[in-house]
C-alpha cells in the first residue's frame, strides 16, 4: 500500500470510529526520571521521552517501573519524533525507538501534530508518512494528538487525524490565541475526542527561549479554561507541564481545588 492510499484508510477509519481512552477525572504532572514519580500525590503521571532514544531509554523504563509499582496511570509523550519523517535511515531509526515506547504505553501515547518542512499543512508524501506511522503506532496503543506545532490549524490537523485529542492550553496562549474564547468555541465533535489537558501558563521566555510551561496563579485564563473545560466533558485527564519545578506543588493544589469544586 502506498502512503497515500494508508492516508486515505486510516480517514476513512477515524470517519468511522472513535478510540475511546477510558478513564477517570485524574490529573497530575510531567516527569522524565524515575525519582520524580510519587513526589506529589498524583493519579496520572506524564513520562517525557526526549530525543536521543538510546540515552533516554532507560529513564523511561525506570520511570514506567515506578508508576507500575505505585499503581499511578502514566501516559508517555516522546518529544523530537517525526511520523512525517521521509528521510530513509532516519525514518528506520525513529519508527523502531517510537515501536519500543508504544509497547511501554499505559492510558495513551500522547504526540505532537506536525508540519511540512516548510511550515504548511501535511501533504503528499509527508502526509502519506505521517499517517503510515500514525496508523502503525495506533496498531500497538492508543494514540492522542496535541497542538503543538502549528496551533493556529490545529483543528483541520485533529479532524484529519486525531482519534484522541489532548488540548494543550498553554501552547494556545503562546501562539496569541485566548485559551478561555478557544474552548468556549470547540466545536462538539472536537470535545468528544478529547480526552488530555495540558496545562502551564504562558508568562515570556525563560529556560532557553520558551514562552511558556510557567507554573500557574490563582487566577490565571489557563485554569479558567480548564474549568470551562470541566464544564463541557467528564474523565479529562489534566497534566501540568511545569518547568519551574519548586512551585508545581502550588499548582497541583490549583488542580486540585478546581477538580473538587466541580459538581
Amino acid at each position: 500500500m502506498s502512503r497515500q492510499d494508508g492516508a486515505a484508510s486510516l480517514n476513512g477509519r477515524i470517519e468511522k470510529e472513535r478510540v475511546k481512552i477510558e478513564h477517570k477525572m485524574i490529573y497530575g504532572y510531567k516527569v522524565t526520571t524515575e525519582e520524580e514519580v510519587g513526589l506529589y500525590p498524583a493519579g496520572l503521571i506524564q513520562i517525557a521521552v526526549h530525543g536521543g532514544f538510546r540515552q533516554t531509554k532507560n529513564n523511561m523504563v525506570r520511570a514506567v517501573s515506578a508508576c507500575r509499582s505505585q499503581n499511578i496511570r502514566y501516559v508517555i509523550h516522546p518529544i523530537g519524533y517525526y511520523l512525517s519523517e521521509t528521510r530513509y535511515e532516519h525514518r528506520e531509526r525513529m519508527l523502531e525507538a517510537m515501536r519500543t515506547i508504544a509497547e511501554y504505553v499505559d492510558l495513551a501515547l500522547i504526540i505532537h501534530d506536525e508540519s511540512t518542512p516548510w511550515g504548511a499543512r501535511l501533504e503528499g508524501m509527508y502526509e502519506g508518512a505521517f499517517s503510515e506511522g500514525l496508523s502503525e503506532m495506533l496498531k500497538i496503543c492508543p494514540v492522542s494528538i496535541e497542538n503543538a506545532n502549528n496551533t493556529h490549524d490545529i483543528k483541520w490537523f485533529w479532524r484529519k487525524f486525531a482519534t484522541s485529542v489532548t488540548l494543550d492550553i498553554g501552547h494556545l496562549e503562546a501562539a496569541g490565541i485566548n485559551s478561555l474564547r478557544f474552548v468556549k468555541e470547540l466545536e462538539a465533535d472536537i470535545v468528544e475526542r478529547l480526552d488530555f489537558v495540558h496545562l502551564h501558563r504562558y508568562n515570556g521566555p525563560h529556560n532557553g527561549g520558551l514562552r511558556d510551561h510557567w507554573s500557574l496563579l490563582k487566577d490565571c485564563r489557563e485554569l479558567k479554561a480548564v474549568e470551562h473545560l470541566l464544564g463541557r466533558k467528564e474523565n479529562i485527564g489534566i497534566i501540568l507541564e511545569v518547568n519551574d519545578a519548586e512551585n508545581l506543588g502550588e499548582s497541583l493544589k490549583f488542580v486540585e481545588k478546581l477538580v473538587k469544586d466541580e459538581p
